[in-house]
């Protein structure tokens, strides 16, 4: 399947940084319920991440990368509001990273 532009553009991805981790307990697959800070424009916002191959020391503090518009799903008791980005391999997901800090909330494209 092809896209084009415009389609891409719909997306709105963000740069946020964790602010919290703690493990998602009704999750069925492991994973961490993430509140991430994604400036004044867009505030903090809740998600659920199957990224449990990183320690929760790892990741707080951390910037990520994050779909930030698509709609609310509860995922195992947490409205999930954020699907963060990542690279799937076989030692489990890799975030997409930054080589230097930016303002949450700063765009990709």
């Amino acid at each position: 399947m092809q896209t084009n532009f415009e389609n891409f553009s719909k997306f709105k991805i963000l740069i946020g940084t964790i602010l919290s981790v703690t493990n998602n307990e009704k999750a069925r697959k492991p994973a961490y319920v993430l509140d991430i800070d994604f400036g004044n424009e867009v505030g903090v916002k809740k998600t659920s991440a199957q990224i449990t191959n990183y320690k929760l020391s790892e990741l707080e503090g951390r910037q990520v990368v994050a779909v930030s518009n698509f709609p609310s799903k509860n995922i195992a008791g947490v409205i999930s509001e954020v699907l963060v980005l990542g690279a799937i391999s076989k030692e489990g997901v890799k975030l997409l990273s930054l080589d230097e800090k930016v303002e949450n909330g700063t765009i990709v494209g």
